[in-house]
């Protein structure tokens, strides 16, 4: 819980305060009930998504309960929180990470604020860690060209899906057949692999509601190396285009293994991820200009001021127009595809952008 000015916080503590002086900060019988207690109900409380819940697992496991599960809830106040966000800090976490750990931790004390287990929240006017942003430059098509020849061969379309489709690596790995359509050009993002309990799992959907369903167009470059890949890598009775050498779902832990040999061997810098080829795919598409409300819709984004706040271009057209760009960049011969004159900043809690 924030606060914009400084009294709207000082008039929350004494509201506290004041029900804790009366007698009515907790009922009776939650005045034993313990933090680790309350979020192992709070866990298994409502169904999740597959990969919120493991990643909501995995922080409680990690870094809350350790801190706070012995401690009764109603006596955790906002000075053991911000105690304990500095103490993530000082173990060297990254700040989105201690960001997206602490929003597990305020979500399940909102929830006792809301279930009246307990009468206000201690995440009271916490100072996080800023999040930091990191520069980007979108890589060329000779790069992206490069990686797609450095990779091993049942990988290697998947660079083409990432920076002429502008997909994430989660919606790479779950492309199936009934994905693309390739006589009309279109792909369509209907599923992802994602990561529960260590092992990967493939699931409808995607990481937003807004990415979910989205049509994307399939240029003739992408179309043309993703036919190769099904001809040469994909049984006919298989309808997922993407796996490794014996067969198993993508775990991105051991694709980046074969990734960062890949950047390294074109010269890419050590922290450009499979996610920069979206950022390569947006700002090239801008740049060369294709409309701002086409390249929002194509990547997912929740509105425009999303893509135009982190990409800056803004430009008129329609999808006809953008697929016909596309079609004129993503080429075999091509040589016009090369990175903007600025860098992309990008903060490192985007993954999801």
């Amino acid at each position: 819980m924030t606060f914009e000015k400084k009294s709207e916080a000082q008039a929350y503590e004494r509201k506290v305060r004041e029900a804790k002086s009366q007698g009515i900060a907790v009922r009776p019988r939650h005045l034993k009930t313990t933090f680790k207690q309350w979020s192992a109900e709070w866990l298994v409380a409502k169904e999740r998504k597959p990969g919120t819940q493991d990643s909501y697992e995995r922080n409680m496991r990690n870094h809350i309960s350790p801190e706070f599960g012995g401690m009764r809830l109603h006596k955790i106040e906002p000075t053991d929180v911000q105690r304990w966000i500095n103490g993530l800090t000082a173990k060297g976490l990254a700040p989105a990470t201690v960001h997206l750990v602490y929003k597990t931790f305020r979500a399940c004390i909102n929830s006792a604020v809301r279930k009246r287990v307990i009468p206000f929240s201690p995440c009271v006017d916490i100072d996080l860690p800023k999040l930091t942003k990191r520069r980007v430059i979108p890589a060329s098509l000779a790069q992206v060209m490069g990686l797609y020849e450095e990779l091993p061969k049942h990988y290697r379309a998947l660079v083409l899906i990432g920076a002429c489709c502008g997909l994430r690596s989660g919606e790479a790995f779950g492309l199936c057949r009934d994905a693309i359509d390739f006589d009309g050009g279109t792909l369509v993002v209907k599923r992802q692999v994602i990561k529960v309990r260590s092992k990967a799992v493939l699931v409808d959907g995607a990481k937003t509601e807004t990415s979910f369903g989205r049509e994307v167009p399939f240029p003739n470059l992408a179309k043309a190396v993703v036919l190769k890949h099904v001809e040469e890598n994909v049984p006919s009775g298989r309808d997922l285009l993407f796996v490794t050498s014996r067969g198993n779902l993508i775990r991105r832990d051991a694709f980046y293994k074969q990734w960062n040999k890949a950047r390294a061997a074109v010269g890419l810098p050590d922290g450009f991820r499979f996610h920069d080829l979206r950022h390569t795919f947006i700002s090239t598409a801008l740049k060369e200009g294709a409309p701002l409300s086409e390249v929002s819709l194509w990547v997912g984004h929740a509105s425009e001021a999303e893509t135009e706040g982190t990409y800056k271009h803004q430009v008129p057209g329609s999808a006809a127009a953008g697929r016909k760009f596309l079609d004129s960049v993503f080429t075999l011969t091509g040589t016009h595809f090369v990175p903007p004159p600025a860098v992309v900043e990008v903060e490192e809690y985007e993954e999801a952008a």
